[in-house]
């Protein structure tokens, strides 16, 4: 049939089909390879003993026995400012020269990947049973920055990702639009066209976003610093699928869509980065989604620092603005747009 044979000339039929094909294929490859292998990562999970002259041989004893890995803080305090911080995963606190109720209790986060914080629950009352005796030992496990609200957990992840949707499907557009109208208009003219667009995206998007989130969510940190940082995450996704596009032209959707897994995967709200397969444990850093992620819950819970987040945004939408400056100032305009620039 003549009208197939034409259907399927046609380049964005041939993506759709790839679309079809390779996108299932990415999310099992992807998901299965990077979780594979997760409960042999143990010892990636770190645990902060309050060291005193009591604590010394439950601190050895850990050491040896425990899977995972065990340091020593000076105070509690310490111990939970590294909590905070995501440098362990649980705390513990041990008072053991009670003869009448020795004690143990355990902090752990509520801002640690989902599985983490299952594992290390168990893991407290395995640490109990192997103390107790005469008298009995009782644990306490203490979710600091606790959420009452299931949607306020569900919170970082929608903000984080969910922008990366929307840009990811604006650019599907406007480069449609760059294509109908290039034969029209200089490049540099659609570009900068594009990119008051998405100023424009820039400085609605993020507001109604957040707005949103602080009607239906008690958030810890200010309007403006959540607004800012969603804002710095909007023009990061904006410029990482449209460099994509920059680079790939029309297989970019599928490109931009390819890295929907990586992301998600890394974020680390269910699995800690560093309890993946290790060819995936750094990727999260080069991506804006789990940089969001990790932003947003410590903006949520608990109004942390996320100075480091800032920075990795912040060099990714450089390089990804700079890469696609490049290239358009490097790609040839098109012949008879220059023959008309010539005419006038």
């Amino acid at each position: 049939m003549k009208s197939f044979k034409d259907v399927f000339s046609v380049t964005q039929t041939k993506v759709g089909l790839m679309f079809a094909l390779i996108v299932p294929i990415l999310f099992l490859v992807v998901w299965m390879t990077g979780y594979q292998g997760a409960t042999d990562r143990l010892d990636q999970l770190r645990v902060a003993v309050v060291k005193s002259d009591s604590t010394v041989g439950l601190y050895q004893n850990l050491q040896k026995e425990s899977p995972f890995t065990v340091q020593s803080v000076r105070s509690e305090a310490e111990g939970l400012k590294q909590l905070d911080a995501g440098e362990v995963e649980m705390i513990l606190i041990a008072s053991l020269t009670d003869t009448d109720q020795p004690k143990l209790t355990f902090h752990v986060n509520q801002a640690n990947a989902e599985f983490a914080n299952g594992i290390l629950k168990q893991a407290t009352t395995e640490i109990t049973q192997a103390l107790n005796g005469t008298p009995t030992v009782v644990s306490d496990v203490i979710v600091e920055h606790e959420v009452s609200d299931f949607s306020t957990s569900m919170l970082p992840i929608l903000l984080g990702f969910v922008i990366y949707i929307a840009v990811m499907t604006m650019g599907i557009q406007f480069n449609l639009v760059t294509q109908i109208l290039k034969k029209r208009h200089a490049k540099w003219s659609l570009f900068w066209s594009k990119q008051l667009l998405h100023g424009l995206v820039l400085l609605v998007v993020p507001l109604v976003m957040v707005s949103l989130a602080f009607a239906f969510s008690e958030i810890q940190a200010s309007f403006v610093k959540v607004w800012a940082f969603q804002v710095l995450l909007t023009a990061t996704c904006i410029g990482v699928t449209q460099m994509n596009f920059t680079i790939f032209g029309p297989i970019a959707p599928l490109v931009n869509v390819a890295l929907i897994p990586f992301q998600l995967m890394t974020a680390g709200n269910i699995v800690p980065p560093s309890m993946l397969a290790p060819f995936y444990q750094t990727i999260g850093h080069y991506l804006p989604v789990p940089n969001a992620v990790a932003g947003l819950t410590r903006l949520i819970y608990f109004d942390g620092d996320i100075s480091s987040f800032v920075l990795r945004l912040t060099v990714i939408l450089l390089v990804t603005v700079a890469v696609t400056l490049i290239l358009t100032a490097v790609r040839r305009e098109q012949a008879h747009i220059v023959e008309m620039k010539r005419a006038s």
